[in-house]
Protein backbone atom coordinates (compact mmCIF):
# COMPACT_ATOMS: atom_id res chain seq x y z
CA UNK A 1 0.00 0.00 0.00
CA UNK A 2 1.27 3.71 -1.10
CA UNK A 3 2.17 5.96 1.67
CA UNK A 4 -0.81 8.44 2.50
CA UNK A 5 -0.10 12.19 0.97
CA UNK A 6 -2.28 13.82 2.83
CA UNK A 7 -4.92 14.17 0.65
CA UNK A 8 -6.88 10.89 2.04
CA UNK A 9 -9.43 12.76 3.78
CA UNK A 10 -10.84 14.78 1.04
CA UNK A 11 -11.73 11.10 -0.67
CA UNK A 12 -14.74 8.70 -0.22
CA UNK A 13 -18.08 8.80 0.70
CA UNK A 14 -17.74 10.00 4.04
CA UNK A 15 -16.26 13.17 3.33
CA UNK A 16 -18.90 13.81 0.24
CA UNK A 17 -21.81 13.01 3.10
CA UNK A 18 -20.37 15.31 5.31
CA UNK A 19 -19.63 18.19 2.64
CA UNK A 20 -23.16 18.13 1.26
CA UNK A 21 -25.17 17.76 4.74
CA UNK A 22 -23.10 20.80 5.75
CA UNK A 23 -24.69 22.78 2.91
CA UNK A 24 -27.89 21.50 3.00
CA UNK A 25 -27.77 22.49 6.60
CA UNK A 26 -26.71 25.79 5.68
CA UNK A 27 -29.64 26.14 3.05
CA UNK A 28 -32.18 25.23 5.11
CA UNK A 29 -31.14 27.45 8.21
CA UNK A 30 -30.74 30.08 5.81
CA UNK A 31 -34.44 29.49 4.57
CA UNK A 32 -35.33 29.53 8.22
CA UNK A 33 -33.70 32.50 8.90
CA UNK A 34 -35.41 34.35 6.28
CA UNK A 35 -39.07 33.06 7.16
CA UNK A 36 -38.31 33.88 10.81
CA UNK A 37 -36.82 37.51 9.62
CA UNK A 38 -40.35 37.58 7.37
CA UNK A 39 -42.23 37.20 10.29
CA UNK A 40 -41.08 38.91 13.40
CA UNK A 41 -38.46 41.76 11.51
CA UNK A 42 -39.47 42.60 8.12
CA UNK A 43 -38.07 45.60 8.18
CA UNK A 44 -34.44 43.70 8.35
CA UNK A 45 -35.26 41.81 5.02
CA UNK A 46 -36.37 45.47 3.38
CA UNK A 47 -33.24 47.25 4.58
CA UNK A 48 -31.27 43.86 3.22
CA UNK A 49 -33.16 44.81 0.22
CA UNK A 50 -32.21 48.14 -0.12
CA UNK A 51 -28.48 47.57 0.53
CA UNK A 52 -28.38 45.51 -2.18
CA UNK A 53 -30.06 47.77 -4.73
CA UNK A 54 -28.37 50.60 -3.64
CA UNK A 55 -24.99 48.22 -4.30
CA UNK A 56 -26.42 47.65 -7.71
CA UNK A 57 -27.11 51.20 -8.96
CA UNK A 58 -23.78 51.69 -7.65
CA UNK A 59 -21.83 49.32 -9.47
CA UNK A 60 -23.70 49.84 -12.71
CA UNK A 61 -23.24 53.44 -11.98
CA UNK A 62 -19.28 52.96 -12.20
CA UNK A 63 -19.27 50.39 -15.06
CA UNK A 64 -18.95 52.38 -18.62
CA UNK A 65 -22.14 52.09 -21.09
CA UNK A 66 -23.14 49.68 -22.33
CA UNK A 67 -22.11 46.97 -19.74
CA UNK A 68 -22.97 48.95 -16.92
CA UNK A 69 -26.80 49.33 -17.78
CA UNK A 70 -26.87 46.06 -18.97
CA UNK A 71 -25.20 44.34 -15.46
CA UNK A 72 -27.88 46.45 -13.18
CA UNK A 73 -30.74 45.15 -15.43
CA UNK A 74 -29.88 41.47 -15.19
CA UNK A 75 -29.64 41.97 -11.34
CA UNK A 76 -32.34 44.08 -10.58
CA UNK A 77 -34.71 42.90 -13.34
CA UNK A 78 -34.13 39.00 -13.70
CA UNK A 79 -34.97 37.54 -9.92
CA UNK A 80 -31.39 39.65 -8.93
CA UNK A 81 -32.42 40.88 -6.20
CA UNK A 82 -34.49 38.19 -4.40
CA UNK A 83 -31.88 35.40 -4.91
CA UNK A 84 -29.18 37.33 -4.43
CA UNK A 85 -30.26 38.03 -1.19
CA UNK A 86 -31.10 34.60 -0.54
CA UNK A 87 -27.91 33.85 -1.63
CA UNK A 88 -25.40 36.35 0.49
CA UNK A 89 -27.68 34.71 3.16
CA UNK A 90 -26.42 31.27 2.76
CA UNK A 91 -23.02 32.61 1.80
CA UNK A 92 -22.30 34.85 5.07
CA UNK A 93 -24.24 31.74 6.95
CA UNK A 94 -21.27 29.56 5.49
CA UNK A 95 -18.63 31.57 6.69
CA UNK A 96 -19.99 32.33 9.93
CA UNK A 97 -20.14 28.45 10.45
CA UNK A 98 -16.79 27.96 9.00
CA UNK A 99 -15.44 30.03 11.10
CA UNK A 100 -16.73 28.40 13.88
CA UNK A 101 -15.78 25.04 13.04
CA UNK A 102 -12.08 25.95 12.39
CA UNK A 103 -11.78 27.36 15.74
CA UNK A 104 -13.22 24.32 17.69
CA UNK A 105 -10.90 21.91 15.95
CA UNK A 106 -8.07 24.43 16.37
CA UNK A 107 -8.92 24.51 20.44
CA UNK A 108 -9.82 20.75 20.12
CA UNK A 109 -6.42 19.61 18.56
CA UNK A 110 -7.86 18.53 15.40
CA UNK A 111 -6.78 20.84 13.11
Amino acid sequence: MPPSTGNDRYKGVRHHLRVHSFRALTVLLAWGLIIAAFYQKPELLTGIQRLIQRGIEGLGDNIPPPWGPRIEFVFREIGGLIWLQITLIVVVLRIVLFGIASTWRMLSGRG
